[in-house]
């Protein structure tokens, strides 16, 4: 398994041209997913923390563009990391709604709920997370709250 470091990641977010603000927040996403993977691999829980560092840090490669979590996950692909790859897929809220993008591993769990906690650059509990989307967005998350709860609680307990 081919699987890049952390500079070269951020050396890929460069190149890509990926927006400042996006990198930031793709920082903050890794530092709650390392410490995640910290907590699981101290309880004995296998985790590849190299995978979920890199899945962390280039999961919002193609943000700006539609469906962007498809679109970054066959980036990544196409740039020879197909592991990767599949942990970013399933970053994304709707993905509870579909059971081929639901998280199933816990390096997808660990991803998925890292950017739940990552309010751009600022790391936030899910239910701050929620509240302020629901502010912004004038609607209800409750579906997405309880999902990113049951991921939380199967991670941390």
């Amino acid at each position: 398994m081919k699987i890049p470091s952390k500079e070269e990641c951020l050396d890929i977010l460069s190149k890509h041209g990926t927006p400042k603000n996006i990198v930031e927040h793709c920082k903050a996403v890794c530092k709650v997913a390392e410490e995640t993977a910290d907590k699981l691999i101290s309880k004995g829980i296998k985790v590849n923390k190299p995978l979920v560092i890199t899945a962390a840090l280039l999961h919002d490669i193609e943000r700006l563009k539609d469906d962007h979590m498809n679109a970054g996950a066959d980036l990544i692909k196409k740039m020879g990391y197909p592991e990767v790859a599949e942990v970013a897929r399933h970053h994304g809220f709707h993905s509870f709604k579909d059971e081929i993008l639901k998280p199933h591993t816990v390096e997808q769990k660990i991803v998925f709920y890292a950017d739940k906690r990552a309010n751009g650059s600022a790391i936030l509990s899910v239910d701050e997370r929620i509240n302020d989307l629901e502010r912004r967005y004038k609607k209800d998350f409750s579906m997405e709250r309880n999902f990113t709860k049951k991921i939380e609680k199967e991670l941390l307990g």
